[in-house]
């Protein structure tokens, strides 16, 4: 397995991916408490002259941790998403996959090395981008929620592992890119469907729910039973997707 870990690190590291997603988030992280601060004068700058008239009324803390929120799912997470996939399936993809299970190589392990590093990755950038986006919220604000938001950001990881997960079964059993992203997104477009009926008692703890949660979190409104229920929930499926990308590369035929 540490073979495997470092084989697998070497590439992240060789191909500058953990460079550029620990860059991704920390520009992002700068970027938000910033935008929350001054997105009033930015639009105000740009609508000069004009009768447009927008009152975002004045930003708080709430606001800069909201502007966060909203970057690590409309910007960060499909970066994520895209990119996990190529990285899940580049073996496939190259025709490496023959050669690497050629040897005498424990598939499990395999599987579990490449989404671990992966993991590892996102978790390192995530963190650092978080301690950057606290030191410019508090900068700007005087004011921070450092242990809630270790908890959101606990949870966003979650979130990620989760999507990763369905990344990796997808990249198992497909053997291009383009189909492998294609059913990943139109998952992922189908969780997001389902945060809709939220109010449902079966729906309110899919892992689709997790963007409510941490929501929830920022601003204490969670319902404890629901809340860990959808961590549960969220768990299982993101243990049961690497289940199911492990058997499915157990049974492929290398001859």
């Amino acid at each position: 397995m540490k073979k495997l870990l470092k084989y697998d690190f070497f590439y992240l590291i060789k191909t500058h991916k953990l460079t550029v997603f620990a860059a991704v988030f920390v520009l992002f992280s700068i970027l938000s408490p910033l935008t929350a601060k001054y997105i009033g004068e930015i639009l105000e700058a740009l609508t000069g002259g004009t009768d447009i008239q927008i009152d975002f009324g004045t930003p708080t803390v709430y606001t800069a941790y909201e502007q966060y929120i909203s970057d690590l799912f409309e910007t960060i997470f499909f970066v994520v998403l895209f990119v996990s996939v190529s990285i899940f399936i580049r073996d496939k993809s190259k025709g490496l996959a023959a050669l690497i299970f050629s040897k005498p190589i424990n598939r499990t392990k395999y599987v579990l090395s490449k989404y671990l590093a992966f993991m590892i990755m996102i978790t390192i950038s995530t963190f650092i981008g978080y301690l950057l986006f606290t030191y410019y919220t508090y900068f700007l604000f005087d004011e921070i929620f450092f242990a809630k938001g270790l908890a959101m950001m606990s949870l966003y990881l979650l979130y990620l592992a989760f999507i990763s997960a369905i990344a990796m079964f997808f990249a198992t059993i497909t053997k291009n890119y383009l189909p492998a992203i294609s059913l990943t997104f139109g998952v992922y477009i189908l969780i997001s469907i389902f945060t809709i009926f939220g109010d449902v008692p079966v729906f309110e703890v899919l892992p689709g729910m997790l963007v409510n949660s941490i929501v929830g979190v920022l601003y204490e409104v969670n319902e404890t039973g629901v809340f860990v229920w959808n961590i549960i929930v969220t768990v299982l499926f993101t243990l049961g997707f690497l289940g199911l990308s492990v058997w499915k590369v157990q049974k492929l035929d290398i001859n």
